[in-house]
């Protein structure tokens, strides 16, 4: 069994290699044909897995008897659902304020219930919030904010979401870009949700049984998260393509 230090590094490296090792067509989108129409294909689908994050959360404090640990999830559900300490709103509806800056109509956003493929991917983190014992779901779970932390990122090459990212598109309005803001001082810094996640899972998996289980379930659902953004990526990219102006014959 590994001490804690060195399974949170086995972790970060797990979820590194099946996350952000291998370029998605999202990649593709953003470096090659960032657009405000393929932008708004994302848009709409994270708004459905943002709606639905904070759910995930509320399945598990349920079935979760570590008080240290429910504190936590509901901190987190608090901070997606109600209000970030940083902006005026939640995380949802701020990703919808920036979903309607990109010409998105609100109604239709919170209407919206994913693409297929979203639907499958929702479906995979629904059940694993339901049905597992609850550090197996928070593994699965949490481990998607574990995928932004600094000690993912010091794995190797990761994509940033952030204000910098969308910034090109021109977007005005104050509500526009805070979801990324807010985003970003969550997860990614020294001590946010992307660092405790990891933390964690390091502190409740102590037998050699529930590390591996953890790695294999931190594999898993990587490779769901990273199947879920090529797919909106390739219709990002359709999106853009649609969207470009053909040029005249000459």
């Amino acid at each position: 069994m590994k001490s804690n230090a060195k399974f949170e590094r086995k972790m970060a490296k797990v979820v590194w290699e099946n996350r952000w090792k291998k370029f998605s067509a999202f990649d593709e989108f953003l470096d090659k044909h960032l657009s405000r129409e393929g932008a708004a294909v994302f848009a709409r689908e994270h708004c459905v897995f943002a709606r639905h994050f904070p759910r995930w959360f509320g399945a598990m404090v349920a079935n979760c008897p570590e008080m240290e640990v429910r504190q936590y999830m509901i901190e987190n559900m608090f901070v997606e659902e109600v209000k970030d300490p940083s902006i005026s709103t939640g995380h949802y509806e701020s990703m919808v304020d920036f979903a309607v800056a990109l010409g998105l109509k609100r109604d239709f956003v919170y209407g919206y219930k994913g693409a297929i493929y979203t639907r499958m991917a929702l479906a995979y983190w629904d059940r694993a919030s339901r049905a597992w014992p609850w550090l197996e779901a928070f593994a699965a779970v949490a481990g998607l904010e574990g995928a932004r932390g600094p000690l993912v990122k010091s794995m190797g090459r990761t994509r940033p979401m952030n204000r910098e990212v969308w910034a090109s598109l021109g977007l005005r309005g104050k509500k526009a870009m805070a979801h990324w803001h807010a985003a970003d001082e969550a997860d990614t810094t020294e001590g946010g949700h992307g660092d405790l996640s990891l933390k964690i899972l390091a502190a409740y998996a102590d037998t050699k049984e529930k590390q591996a289980r953890t790695l294999e379930i931190l594999e898993e659902s990587m490779q769901v998260r990273w199947y879920h953004f090529d797919c909106i990526g390739r219709d990002a990219l359709e999106a853009s393509r649609r969207a470009k102006p053909k040029k005249r014959a000459a």
